[in-house]
């Protein structure tokens, strides 16, 4: 094959890649990226393992939990287990549905099943949910009003996940506000933050959520909010170094000085890593960002941001097929 012909065949699949993991930027931000917290979620139609249709609309009458699963996935497993283990009190009120992405891998209804599933188990055979509701991390779960509106969502699974659920849904049936289930984790999670932490986690909660709305001022005036409100918060600098960078890549420099203050306060903070390696991909040292890129992406125990901005580096310099392969890795370490 000839070097062009190889470099458009690069060029093409990078095409395509990049067509299935731009996503991947807005990560953190959302799994349901077509469910917009506080309106009403989109409607589906799927068969159920029993043979029967659910849709949305048909679960009217009751809150609703939605867990997008993968048999075989052991997070899946788990939050499958954790669902089925829902506080009584809760899950009483609630539709807990798992909706399995690869229904065509094994029994899905007997998978579920076996992991103590309660609720209706859907196939989304033809990838119908998936893309309705613009899956992007498989496990994740969305919690549903009575009415069918989105009141938030568990991206994954943690530790944490069932008391996140559990959360949401008392939110979602009107038991507690949003505001005081964070207190109550706060409560719980040892020792106490300082107000000044407590008003940057408010700003910047803010900052992501309007920034999931597409409102890019306004979510960088939050999160310099955040930054101001507690300035030994890692996470607010390394964020604010971030959307900068999102927002015009003249603001390297500004950007650069909040991630290095960032790895500072918190040297094992992954996306200080990545920040400063994406500086130095827009200052031009394309092998320095490369580097610490492939090196971040080595020790990430979640290492599927590290890769997709290896994918970015190497497209900069250039290197087109490396940065196809840097944005496949991404969507393996996604899916897995």
């Amino acid at each position: 094959m000839s070097e062009h012909r190889t470099s458009g065949g690069g060029r093409w699949g990078f095409v395509r890649v990049v067509a299935l993991t731009g996503v991947l930027a807005a990560a953190p931000a959302t799994a349901f990226r077509q469910a917009e917290e506080g309106k009403v979620a989109p409607d589906f139609s799927l068969k159920a393992a029993s043979g029967e249709g659910v849709s949305l609309t048909s679960l009217r009458g009751k809150a609703v939990v939605l867990a997008v699963v993968r048999q075989g996935q052991e997070k899946s497993g788990e939050a499958v287990k954790a669902l089925g283990a829902l506080d009584p009190a809760l899950a009483n009120q609630a539709t807990v549905v798992a909706v399995v992405v690869n229904p065509g891998e094994g029994d899905a209804g007997n998978w579920a099943a076996g992991l103590g599933a309660k609720g209706p188990v859907l196939l989304d055979s033809g990838g119908e949910f998936y893309g309705a509701y613009g899956i992007l991390v498989v496990p994740s779960t969305g919690v549903l009003t009575a009415e069918g509106v989105f009141r938030g969502e568990v991206s994954g699974y943690t530790a944490s996940y069932r008391t996140q659920v559990e959360g949401l849904l008392k939110v979602a049936l009107g038991l507690s506000t949003a505001a005081e289930v964070e207190a109550q984790a706060t409560a719980g999670g040892g020792e106490a933050k300082s107000e000044a932490r407590k008003a940057a986690e408010r700003h910047l909660e803010k900052a992501r959520l309007l920034a999931k709305r597409k409102m890019g001022d306004k979510a960088l005036a939050a999160a310099r909010e955040a930054v101001a409100a507690d300035p030994t918060w890692a996470e607010a600098q390394s964020y604010l170094g971030e959307h900068l960078l999102d927002a015009s890549e003249g603001n390297a420099e500004e950007a650069k000085g909040l991630f290095q203050k960032a790895f500072e306060l918190d040297p094992r903070l992954t996306e200080a890593h990545i920040g400063l390696a994406r500086v130095k991909s827009v200052q031009g040292d394309h092998e320095g960002a490369i580097a610490a890129l492939t090196e971040a992406a080595r020790l990430n125990p979640k290492p599927e941001r590290a890769y997709y901005r290896l994918g970015l580096a190497h497209e900069r310099a250039g290197q087109f097929e490396k940065a196809v392969a840097a944005y496949r890795k991404a969507l393996e370490k996604l899916l897995e």
